[in-house]
């Protein structure tokens, strides 16, 4: 059977300097989350550092970028997220958003609470990475 969830929300707002992936750690762990998704993001970066596709280090951008998109998924061992951001000429890039990036005026985000599932990390035969593993949490009583 597919594993459903009834969800619940939670919006924050950051402030200029704050890291969106540390504020978004330290929402897992005041929620207590197993499993939460990226619902929106908007806002903008001074600092962005972003590891590109089938690159083995991270980019780090200075300058003034609008969010474009921040999806993925957050459990409380590790998330995959990406990140997509325009430059002033409207020149869009992303990929995997690292520590250390720094909101610049705000980034306004909401989650998904998905209650009643846990997600986990495991390797991928056929992808031969650490993948998502979605798992229906045992009902209490």
């Amino acid at each position: 059977m597919l594993p459903l969830s009834p969800g619940r929300f939670a919006a924050i707002r950051l402030t200029p300097g704050e890291d969106p992936l540390t504020a978004l750690r330290a929402l897992q762990r005041q929620t207590g989350a197993q499993a939460m998704a990226l619902v929106t993001c908007v806002g903008s970066l001074t600092r962005a550092v972003i590891r590109h596709a089938d690159q083995p280090d991270s980019t780090s951008y200075q300058g003034h970028f609008e969010i474009t998109s921040l999806v993925g998924t957050i459990d409380p061992a590790g998330q995959h997220l990406h990140l997509t951001i325009a430059d002033s000429k409207g020149r869009a890039f992303g990929g995997y958003l690292l520590p250390g990036s720094q909101v610049y005026t705000t980034a306004e985000i909401v989650v998904v609470i998905l209650e009643g599932l846990t997600f986990n990390r495991a390797p991928c035969p056929l992808s031969g990475c650490t993948e998502l593993v979605v798992h229906k949490t045992p009902d209490k009583g």
